[in-house]
């Protein structure tokens, strides 16, 4: 027990109760301050903020936010590419690429023998046939 005293009187009690009254508040005040510094301090933003900073400064934790970027980007790169290069998009890019070439040799010399030949094969080669989404007109 820390520092007890006599009281043997009433003014020796009013002064221990002043004492006490007076402690009270510097601790009332020391624990405001002390939440007051906790609030700020316990801040989400404050905490991630922290938190993050600590972590970013940490060679380990460094090379395996770099590693895992890549590896997203890596993964975005690659599923991008399997989009790119499905049958689909390369057969929609030979049927382009063709249609493309048959139209400038339709249209490079119109009253030409060539010319009126293409225009006649795109117009009487029917839906169903495999080479009309070649030869179709777009």
């Amino acid at each position: 027990m820390a520092n007890r005293r006599k009281i043997t009187n009433d003014a020796d009690l009013q002064a221990a109760i002043k004492e006490l009254e007076r402690k009270v508040k510097l601790d009332e005040e020391e624990i405001k301050d002390s939440y007051d510094e906790v609030k700020v301090n316990l801040n989400p933003k404050r905490v991630v903020k922290n938190t993050f900073s600590y972590v970013a400064e940490t060679p380990e934790v460094q090379r395996t936010l770099v590693n895992t970027a890549i590896g997203f980007i890596l993964g975005y790169a690659s599923k991008k590419a399997v989009e790119l290069l499905s049958e689909q998009s390369l057969n929609r890019t030979v049927e382009n690429l063709v249609n493309h070439q048959i139209t400038k040799l339709e249209n490079k010399h119109p009253q030409s023998l060539l010319s009126k030949g293409i225009s006649l094969f795109r117009k009487h080669t029917p839906p169903d046939s495999p080479i009309y989404p070649l030869v179709k007109y777009r």
